[in-house]
């Protein structure tokens, strides 16, 4: 019961058909990040589970949330999960910018304002939007800082991460966005994930 609502998390909130193929997709998925990373499939479907749906709607892909929540569970070893509810909170801020991005926002008692996140963002030369003015998908925002956090002063790191995400959660966004290259690795690992179900379940029966 527990691996189905987990699977179920999954496959409603990034709007995927529940069939065989998708349901298989998912579990290649958690089974290559957690044979490559610090992390187990139950605390990834777990994570999941409170931030899915949300993150869809930010535009934000079933593997790019994963291998960002895998990269969370491994640099941290914090719950799975406080790291699904930090990414909850994180990406809510988004969404709460493309409702209205002309009104300050609210979200957990923390101020949203737009002008605010994008004036932050350009200084590191981050878009928020594209040249047509829409949203970016928040995935690829955040692949942009973690390419340029190397780059930046602690100082400047600390600012991003508050304004990104809040003040409580700032020290599990620089987990996320703090090792580009470990991010890139886990998102080729998410993204070609086919038959890593069917590998480690043959690795567990030769253990057996």
């Amino acid at each position: 019961k527990d691996a189905t609502d987990k699977m179920t998390a999954a496959l409603r909130g990034f709007n995927m058909e529940v069939n065989e193929m998708s349901a298989q997709r998912v579990n290649d998925v958690y089974s290559n990040l957690a044979a490559k990373t610090a992390s187990d499939t139950k605390e990834l479907g777990t994570a999941m589970q409170r931030t899915a749906s949300i993150a869809h709607s930010a535009g934000m892909s079933f593997e790019g949330t994963a291998a960002f929540l895998a990269q969370a569970i491994e640099t941290t070893r914090e719950p799975a999960e406080n790291l699904g509810t930090a990414m909850k909170t994180i990406v809510a801020r988004f969404t709460e910018l493309k409702k209205n991005p002309l009104e300050i926002a609210e979200v957990d008692g923390e101020e949203v304002d737009f002008n605010k996140i994008d004036a932050a963002l350009k200084t590191i030369g981050v878009d928020l939007v594209d040249t047509n003015g829409q949203f970016r998908e928040w995935d690829k925002v955040m692949l942009d800082i973690s390419a340029k956090w190397d780059t930046l002063s602690q100082s400047q790191q600390r600012y991003i991460a508050t304004v990104a995400a809040d003040s409580r959660q700032q020290s599990r966004f620089i987990a996320m966005v703090s090792n580009y290259d470990r991010t890139m690795q886990l998102m080729e690992a998410a993204n070609n994930s086919a038959g890593a179900s069917d590998e480690q379940f043959g690795k567990t029966m030769d253990s057996l």
